[in-house]
Parts: C-alpha cells; sequence; structure tokens
C-alpha cells in the first residue's frame, strides 16, 4: 500500500484497487458513455467521478430512467462529485426566463446530489457584469445546497490565479471557490510561491495533469487535446502539490486528462493508466 503525501492520506475499502481517494474528471473520458465511464472509474479504483449534461443525455437515451442513474453510480462503489463545465453564467436569461445548460446543471446535482458545479470564462465581459453575474450564479448555488468551483485557464477571460481569485472574493456567498488544474497553472506561468498565498478554504477542487517540454503555438489546441498524464512531462506536480499541503489543502486528487491520443483507446485502460500514474507521482520521494 502506498502512503500518499501530507493531507493526501491513505483511503481503501477491500473492493478498491486504488489507495488514495481519487477522481476521475468528466473530460478524461470525453467521448466515452455514462455507463462505460462508471464502469472504468470503478474499474480502475477511482472513488468519485465528474459528469457533464451530455452524460445525462446519453444515459437518457441508453435508456436508463433518472430514478437509475444514482443507484447505477452508487452499486459500481462511486459516487458523483462535480459537474462540468459551464461557462455562459454570465449571460441573462431567455424570454422564458430559461439558461439551458445552467439549468440543466442545477436539475442534475438536486437529482444526483452532486455538491459542485465547475464553471470558467471565455467570452470577453466586462468586469462589472462578471461579477454580478457571478454573484447571481453563486446565491443560486447556494439555494440548491452546491458551490462553485471558478477555473481559469491561460487562454480565456480569466487566464491567471489571481484573476479568478479576484472574482471568488467578491462573490460574498460563501459557496465560491477555485478549481486548480496542474496544467492551467503551468500554461499559465504558475508559480508554487503564489500558490502559497492561498488559503485552504479558497481552493474546492485539484486536477491533476502534465505538460510537454514545448507548449502548443495555441495553446488552447494543447490544452484539449495534448495534456499529458500525470509524471510524463514537465510540470511541476510534486511543487504543485508541496505548496497545497503547506498551506493545508486536504481534499482528494482528481486527473483531467484531455488527449487525442488517449480517447484512441479503451475507457477502461485510460482509467487504469490515469489512477496509476498518480500513485506513481505519489511515491516519489519529493512529493511527500
Amino acid at each position: 500500500m502506498i502512503d500518499a503525501p501530507g493531507p493526501w492520506s491513505t483511503r481503501r475499502t477491500p473492493v478498491r484497487t486504488s489507495p488514495v481517494d481519487l477522481h476521475l474528471s468528466a473530460m478524461t473520458l470525453r467521448y466515452a458513455s455514462f455507463s462505460d465511464r462508471v464502469l472504468a472509474a470503478a474499474a480502475a479504483g477511482f472513488t468519485g467521478i465528474g459528469l457533464g449534461a451530455v452524460d445525462y443525455l446519453d444515459a437518457r437515451r441508453s435508456e436508463f430512467s433518472e430514478e437509475q442513474l444514482a443507484d447505477y453510480v452508487a452499486r459500481h462503489g462511486l459516487r458523483v462529485v462535480e459537474l462540468e463545465f459551464l461557462t455562459d453564467w454570465w449571460r441573462e436569461a431567455d424570454v422564458r426566463g430559461v439558461r439551458l445548460e445552467e439549468d440543466l446543471l442545477f436539475y442534475l446535482a438536486d437529482l444526483l446530489g452532486v455538491p459542485q458545479i465547475n464553471v470558467g470564462l471565455f467570452a470577453d465581459v466586462p468586469t462589472d457584469v462578471q461579477k454580478q453575474q457571478f454573484r447571481r450564479l453563486c446565491t443560486r448555488a447556494a439555494d440548491h445546497g452546491v458551490r462553485i468551483a471558478l477555473e481559469f485557464m491561460p487562454y480565456s477571460s480569466l487566464r491567471t490565479l489571481n484573476d479568478a481569485r479576484e472574482l471568488v472574493s467578491q462573490a460574498g456567498t460563501g459557496n465560491a471557490g477555485l478549481m486548480l488544474d496542474a496544467w492551467h497553472w503551468h500554461r499559465s506561468g504558475g508559480t508554487t510561491d503564489e500558490l502559497r498565498t492561498l488559503s485552504a478554504s479558497e481552493v474546492f477542487a485539484v486536477q491533476l495533469c502534465d505538460a510537454g517540454a514545448t507548449p502548443y503555438e495555441d495553446l488552447r489546441q494543447e490544452g484539449r487535446h495534448g495534456r499529458l498524464l500525470p509524471g510524463a512531462g514537465v510540470v511541476d506536480l510534486a511543487g504543485f502539490l508541496g505548496a497545497l499541503n503547506e498551506v493545508g489543502v486536504q481534499l482528494p486528487l482528481a486527473v483531467e486528462v484531455l488527449s487525442d491520443e488517449l480517447d484512441a483507446r479503451n475507457p477502461v485502460e485510460v482509467a487504469m493508466l490515469a489512477a496509476r500514474s498518480v500513485e506513481a507521482l505519489l511515491r516519489e520521494p519529493a512529493a511527500a
């Protein structure tokens, strides 16, 4: 059995093969069916999974009833820990008072008991609109008992940790926090020193992945098609986790690897590779 460093302590049950509490983010198996995603995550020993609106629609087309969805996940020893990925939260509702994707994600959060929705921002939106609509979103989420995890990306309107941190800080609802993705952190020029300025309460989720030595000219293209498994690239993942450990972040680790190469493989194989990559990373003395 491998001991995870610091707050990522070993959590194991007899039916699991993974010695750490790992979550499989939705985009790592972005083209898998709902049932294949669940089976692959369970086989690899993950404890939680992320889902998107497309997974719900796929499951319903596959003749899962709404009552069967949560039961199917639970019967495989998993829980749905997050919903992906809302980017148009800044828009006003349409003339019917509807925000289609947002409404569906909150419906799923209620249906499956999901505690978190992950969001980002790509559009060039005035700062005052960002603040007003993000506060609105977080207020709505609080009514559902849901957290909002805001992700920065080097090719988005929220390019850096500080950009996301500033927006989170003004929400004032107590349920807004940061999604820290290792690839986005690295490609945005993030440092371990800036991570050490965080408080543990600001961080809602941690996603692991890796990057090659030479960035793509188009970072969005790389971020969506060319990420690497944790430990296969040049991201200082030991420093990333170590800095979060220092400030007291105590969270499960998630794996989010958007990769065309992995997309072509069997979902179970991908899930196994993802889980084993994190376990190998946590074996390294430098990560302790």
